[in-house]
């Protein structure tokens, strides 16, 4: 396999990070992007959900700081917040208040544009990382049509490459433009669910939160359709964010909004929404819901061409699991690119790799989503209430018990829920059940004290 040029359609987290995977490997590599990146605070076109909260879980820091080694540094001197989060964020889920306990889950709260904008200053410095403002309209290839050899811009210009990485997001064209080469597009799943976020930028008086407190998590769940969240982000910055279900879609007014949060789960984050100062509009956003591209199950594909990120799956954004399938995709190329030079099995090798960790995290965020009220189910099978007794039972026990919290926070967070398997874990959960106790950690009109005992 040549590897001269990759070339990345998009400049999205998936697309920046697939490019520094990309140029372990070729000797050059092209960003094409239709938006004009810089290091900017300011959410660009491009992103329509960049103002609105992001979370990059563990597993995901990990993976992406396999290429950036010192990303959270960087992420630090810009002046983005770093706490614990199972004892910072005080968390009320459908069973209640989760324990606050200390833990060595440490999240980095930052606004989506200066994230981007760190991951762009790092292409920048590659001496063989390039980005070109442009719209990519369609692919080249063989006569045949049975390898891409590069892309053709809106403007006309051809862009010769040996691989082509699309990382388009949710509306991504690339199942029309391998149709255009004699192939059949993906089949998709779906959990259309109905979500909408309404979201600005506020500071947090000082004494509002004490130094334990990085914010508050109380969002919406299956027959509570209204949430909201307070998280610490970058320069001082908080980022309070209401969340509705089931096209319960929050609002852009001032009171409305306020109103709103006071409807959440836990409504004491509407009272402390009022203490803080606005310092932006409120910016809106809807969304379907999950959505899931197949690309891994083609009968038929080009050679020189993978799809990563939002354009395989999008997600929830509750369960945080978009930015970390970006850096998965990233992973999985370099390992593809690594293994052998076959240009054959490439594209086939990537996609059913990224496929392994798109199951189980389509699984956690779809399948829970099926359970609200509307939900459109396409190509999916609704899954039974009791398929989730025990996971509910492991949140119930979260409310008292410090270890089953840090256990169970920590799975999700890593996305590593075989963890959760254990014996014990298991023995804990039949006991409560058994015990026919019920949750008592359920006032939502004040914050939870972190627990002495830590896990």
């Amino acid at each position: 396999m040549s590897r001269e040029r990759a070339v990345v359609v998009g400049g999205s987290v998936a697309g920046l990070l697939a490019a520094l995977a990309a140029s372990e490997h070729f000797d050059e590599v092209l960003v094409v992007e239709r938006d004009e990146l810089g290091f900017s605070a300011q959410a660009r076109k491009g992103v329509p959900q960049g103002r609105h909260v992001h979370g990059l879980l563990s597993i995901g820091m990990e993976m992406a700081c396999e290429f950036i080694p010192d990303l959270r540094e960087q992420l630090l001197r810009e002046g983005c917040s770093i706490f614990d989060q199972i004892r910072d964020m005080p968390t009320m889920t459908s069973q209640g208040w989760r324990l606050r306990a200390e833990s060595t889950v440490k999240t980095i709260g930052f606004r989506r544009p200066l994230f981007d904008s760190v991951l762009y200053r790092n292409i920048s410095a590659l001496p063989n990382g390039q980005i070109e403002v442009g719209a990519v309209a369609g692919l080249l290839a063989s006569e045949d049509g049975s390898v891409v050899t590069g892309v053709r811009t809106r403007a006309g210009k051809e862009i010769p490459a040996d691989l082509v990485i699309d990382a388009t997001g949710r509306g991504s064209q690339a199942a029309k433009w391998i149709e255009q080469l004699g192939y059949e597009g993906p089949a998709e799943m779906q959990v259309r669910c109905f979500m909408g976020y309404a979201t600005r930028l506020v500071k947090v008086p000082e004494g509002l939160l004490d130094g334990e407190t990085a914010g508050i998590i109380s969002m919406p769940f299956p027959g509570h359709h209204r949430g909201g969240i307070l998280i610490a982000a970058d320069s001082g910055y908080h980022i309070l964010t209401a969340a509705g279900m089931a096209r319960d879609y929050p609002p852009s007014d001032d009171d409305a909004f306020l109103k709103y949060l006071d409807q959440a789960p836990a409504p004491v984050i509407g009272s402390y929404a009022r203490a803080c100062e606005p310092v932006s509009d409120i910016a809106t956003y809807h969304q379907p819901g999950n959505r899931r591209r197949l690309w891994e199950r083609l009968a038929r594909r080009p050679r020189g061409f993978i799809v990563t990120g939002d354009a395989v799956a999008s997600y929830n954004p509750v369960y945080g699991q978009g930015m970390t399938q970006a850096a998965k995709g990233a992973v999985v190329l370099r390992d593809c690119l690594r293994e052998n030079d076959d240009p054959m099995t490439l594209p086939e090798r990537f996609q059913a790799g990224l496929a392994a960790f798109t199951d189980e995290a389509f699984n956690v965020s779809a399948m829970a989503d099926t359970f609200y009220e509307g939900a459109e189910l396409e190509n999916v099978e609704r899954p039974k209430a009791s398929d989730y007794t025990y996971l509910t039972t492991l949140e119930q026990l979260a409310t008292e018990d410090p270890e089953v919290l840090v256990t169970l926070a920590t799975a999700q967070y890593s996305m590593r829920l075989e963890d959760l398997e254990s014996d014990e874990l298991r023995a804990k959960a039949a006991a409560w059940t058994e015990s026919g106790r019920s949750v008592t950690n359920t006032d939502g009109s004040t914050l939870p004290p972190v627990t002495v005992a830590a896990a």
